[in-house]
């Protein structure tokens, strides 16, 4: 069985722009990596048709908050906001938005409204 990452268009060359770059571990550092790879995919055709599909898959199948925390361990408190984040620095790479979106900070608390039910039969039996 694969997951949602492994059917992204390009992955195994674009591990780094499509989502390591937006982790958590790197999230207070998109103001140095964003314009490099702004000009990396302004200088070469090739990849940025890659990078643009590669994106393009990742916004258009609708990758949920929690699939997006699996795999950069960045949380948004939801759908729109996630989907806004990605938009955006899709048109930063790709349009003439000035910047990026920055992802949420390390210091984030997912908020317990935020989470989705848990269907826990033990609760009950307490």
């Amino acid at each position: 069985m694969t997951t949602w990452r492994e059917d992204i268009p390009h992955i195994d060359r674009l591990q780094w722009p499509i989502l390591t770059m937006h982790s958590a571990e790197f999230g207070d550092e998109m103001w140095h990596f964003a314009p490099i790879l702004r000009a990396d995919v302004a200088a070469d055709p090739a990849y940025r048709d890659m990078v643009r599909q590669a994106l393009d898959y990742v916004i258009t199948r609708g990758t949920s908050p929690h699939e997006w925390f699996d795999a950069t361990n960045t949380w948004f408190f939801d759908q729109q906001e996630l989907d806004e984040y990605l938009q955006a620095f899709r048109d930063y790479l790709f349009g003439d938005r000035p910047e990026p979106i920055y992802p949420p900070d390390n210091e984030r608390v997912r908020s317990a409204d935020s989470m989705p039910a848990v269907d826990d039969d033990s609760e009950g039996t307490r």
